[in-house]
């Protein structure tokens, strides 16, 4: 599918609205036109949340993300493989990507992951299946976009997968699907057990609609099923395909962290975040400064950090400074380095507005490395709440 003329003229208005008729991103059509089609054709809530994404893709180069090695390289990537296999077809330009679901220690990647760095894994794996797309759509001039397969095989049924599906990877693939909409033109979900619709009932209220109906659910084997979306010069060879290579069997169990002992490494501060309100706490950065963060959350909130030359509270003139989302409910202390990028002041916000009624807590804290590496507590100049 590519846009009609009526799309083409509100794709322009769109790139003018935000003042990007220079960006790369935006110089390819069918970048945008995915935007337009998620808010189905409403030009300003597109405009809006484009806008946000392009911010993002400077703030922290997603470019670049497809050739950070250390991400490809670390051990995360045993336990939860995606393979990004390529196109599907002589006469299609979909790229295949494919997961073995019902292989992995769910349960042991919830009780043991640090989140930051699983959702740098994925959105390089995301950003690597859109530069794909975007190549295949300059070659052909036609629409392209990811062909997900999951393999459910293996899977088992227990409250806790509910769970996760609904808590930790709705959260994951949501925030995916906030920066890449329409990018996965078809989800297939394989090797299904019996009782996949009450998960599918279960996590499809939080899916995006225009994802929804790209989801088909079979219980047919993964062979089976593949062969009749991909040609078999294009499929490895374990999926009866002709290429000598093979897809990715996921690792497990997933290594146990002492959870006790990881709490202990740090002195955490507890933040009260009342019922529907945000908690921030400023503090003044200068660029270069090499900051160590700490967080550690057993109920789910929304975390963002934001930058401001002034010193300012008005939340509208601050810069998103990172992939702001909700973050799960997850017991371990999640850790990561921040280089400073900007001087000025930056605002981490601690958000519970989706609650009615309960506050929840959040503990955390940052620490600076001096001239001689020691590392030192941060204080926040202030900490208010709006």
């Amino acid at each position: 599918m590519s846009p009609n003329p009526k799309e083409k003229e509100a794709i322009l208005r769109i790139i003018d609205s935000i003042d990007a008729r220079d960006d790369d991103y935006c110089a390819h059509e069918f970048n945008v036109y995915r935007w337009l089609v998620a808010y189905g054709n409403n030009e300003e809530e597109a405009a809006k949340a484009l806008k946000r994404h392009l911010n993002i893709r400077k703030t922290i180069d997603l470019n670049s993300f497809v050739d950070r090695v250390e991400l490809e390289e670390d051990e995360l990537n045993k336990y939860v493989p995606i393979d990004v296999i390529g196109q599907n077809h002589p006469d299609e330009n979909k790229v295949l990507m494919f997961e073995r679901t019902g292989k992995i220690d769910i349960s042991g990647l919830v009780d043991n992951v640090l989140m930051h760095k699983f959702m740098q894994i994925k959105l390089k794996m995301m950003e690597s299946v859109h530069q794909k797309v975007v190549e295949a759509e300059r070659k052909t001039g036609r629409q392209s976009g990811g062909l997900f397969v999951m393999d459910l095989d293996g899977i088992s049924f227990s409250p806790k997968l509910i769970s996760v599906l609904t808590g930790p990877y709705r959260i994951m693939w949501g925030t995916l699907f906030d920066h890449y909409p329409q990018l996965l033109q078809k989800i297939i979900i394989v090797n299904a057990p019996s009782f996949v619709n009450v998960l599918h009932q279960a996590c499809s209220p939080f899916l995006p609609d225009d994802y929804k109906e790209k989801i088909v659910i079979t219980s047919e084997s993964a062979v089976d099923a593949i062969q009749k979306h991909v040609d078999k010069g294009f499929l490895p060879s374990d999926l009866g395909g002709e290429m000598e290579r093979k897809t990715s069997l996921p690792s497990a169990p997933f290594p146990k962290m002492n959870k006790k002992e990881e709490k202990e490494k740090v002195n955490l501060v507890a933040i009260s975040v009342p019922a529907g309100k945000y908690v921030i706490q400023k503090f003044e950065w200068k660029k270069g400064d090499e900051i160590e963060f700490f967080l550690n959350n057993e109920s789910s909130f929304h975390y963002f950090m934001f930058h401001s030359e002034e010193d300012t509270k008005d939340m509208e003139s601050w810069r998103e400074m990172t992939v702001g989302c909700e973050r799960p409910a997850l017991s371990q202390v999640d850790s990561w380095k921040y280089t400073v990028p900007l001087d000025g002041f930056y605002f981490i916000r601690y958000g519970n507005h989706n609650s009615w009624y309960f506050s929840t807590t959040v503990n955390t804290n940052h620490f600076i490395y001096n001239e001689n590496g020691e590392k030192i507590a941060l204080t926040p100049i202030e900490t208010f709440t709006i």
